[in-house]
């Protein structure tokens, strides 16, 4: 029998769980890497005559099946395991991947293009509860600071094996799918050989630390979404972090555009800008993460995590208003701080979500993070389809405008979360891990490894 058709039995610790982690981070990085066409979007558009308008359409479209798609896998991953479902979508979607290649038209390109995002939407959907399967709450923030890292890794990724291969391979975009649809392969025979889901009965506990652990109650029949919805602490979460996707869409989607257009500067200058902006977002991600495990606190970091967002946001908007006249280097100062601020809530948000969910049952961390991605997707379409006509007729000043009172509903309801997460401390779970912090000085960051 594969690994992945077999259940742990014990929880795993030590090398193993790094190893186990480090797979799950792998299969979102292939997943995120798969069907990053921006590097050769000028010879796809050319090769099928399509327009720059109809592909952002076919983009908004994917986006909408992808959102869908995450959420109903959410709650299958809960009912049928993760790994059980990850692995056969993982080769599913390296052969979505060749069958994108293959287009030879339009249509067949928009059909491919939505089969991909569906069937990758599915596959991811386990790995967010499998990263809070494996690790303990006293290190779970930098786990997922790692796992957020695979898709921002894989643009990166994608530019550089383009610029290293596109010529090689007879500069055609189909060459950079072929390479896709290999590694997304190569990389879902890793997974099935390696990953397994933890039993049942290890998955329904609720673990502080590798030592300190809850039993939870009787199994749901048939759990779901629709346990959770009912509950307001799950609402404060999914919407305080999607009122940053806006945001964070934007930048991902749009952000050499916004620099060029409102600062005047060459695309190149304006590509290093936006450098800055995403280093400065996986940089501090990790240290901030590191920070909220060794406190055991998340919601001062996203509160003050949200402060800064409003704070660079503000002085991005001034600097905005200036145009041409603005310093090149404070427009660079602005973005490294608002990355930073940006990256610094995400571990401690993916954190708390994780905590306050397993309090409700620990059956239903797919179903948790389903509804986020279905939230957080929608309002990355919302971003995608809306901005720049907003920017086309008002400036792109006053789209971030929006992002900046979307910022204020983050900051808002991370005030909130405050009072939950004192809540949450009074529980059995944290009093038993309280020794554990007091015995290894605080020393979050090995829970996880």
């Amino acid at each position: 029998m594969l690994p992945h058709r077999r259940e742990l039995q014990t929880y795993p610790t030590g090398a193993r769980r790094r190893r186990l982690l480090a797979v799950v981070i792998l299969a979102l990085f292939i997943s995120a890497y798969e069907g990053q066409l921006a590097p050769v979007l000028p010879l796809l558009l050319d090769d099928l005559g399509m327009s720059l308008r109809l592909y952002g359409l076919l983009t908004a479209a994917s986006l909408l099946f992808g959102a869908f798609a995450g959420f109903v896998g959410g709650s299958l991953a809960d009912r049928f395991g993760r790994v059980r479902l990850l692995v056969p979508f993982m080769f599913l979607s390296g052969l979505a991947c060749l069958f994108m290649a293959t287009s030879q038209s339009i249509t067949q390109f928009a059909l491919a293009r939505i089969l991909l995002a569906f069937v990758e939407g599915v596959a991811v959907a386990g790995t967010a509860p499998l990263v809070r399967d494996f690790t303990p709450r006293l290190g779970r923030a930098q786990a997922y600071a790692f796992w957020s890292w695979g898709p921002v890794g894989a643009n990166f990724f994608a530019a550089g094996v383009a610029a290293a291969t596109l010529d090689l391979l007879g500069g055609t975009w189909q060459s950079q799918l072929y390479l896709m649809a290999a590694v997304s392969l190569a990389g879902s025979v890793v997974i099935a050989l390696t990953l397994q889901d933890l039993a049942p009965h290890l998955r329904r506990e609720v673990r502080f630390s590798d030592d300190s652990a809850r039993a939870a109650r009787a199994p749901l029949a048939r759990p779901g979404a629709r346990h959770l919805v009912g509950h307001a602490v799950v609402w404060q979460h999914v919407i305080a972090m999607s009122s940053l996707f806006v945001l964070l869409g934007t930048m991902n989607a749009y952000g050499q555009v916004l620099v060029v257009d409102t600062f005047g500067v060459s695309v190149r200058t304006a590509s290093v800008v936006v450098v800055f902006f995403w280093a400065a977002n996986l940089v501090t991600s990790l240290a901030v993460a590191r920070w909220s495990d060794t406190v055991q606190r998340r919601s001062p970091f996203l509160l003050g995590g949200g402060v800064g967002i409003l704070l660079a946001l503000s002085a991005l908007l001034v600097l905005m208003g200036r145009g041409d006249a603005a310093s090149p280097g404070a427009v660079v100062a602005v973005l490294v701080v608002l990355g930073a601020a940006m990256g610094g809530v995400f571990g401690p948000w993916m954190a708390s979500f994780s905590a306050h969910a397993e309090e409700i049952h620990p059956d239903l961390q797919g179903s948790a993070f389903g509804l986020q991605h279905l939230v957080s997707r929608l309002l990355v379409l919302a971003s995608v389809v809306l901005a720049p006509r907003v920017a086309e007729a008002a400036g792109w000043r006053t789209w971030l405008l929006v992002a900046l009172v979307l910022a204020g509903v983050f900051t808002v309801l991370a005030g909130w979360l405050h009072r939950a997460e004192r809540r949450l401390l009074r529980r059995p779970t944290q009093a038993a891990g309280a020794d554990v912090i007091a015995r290894t000085g605080g020393a979050g960051a090995t829970a996880a490894g």
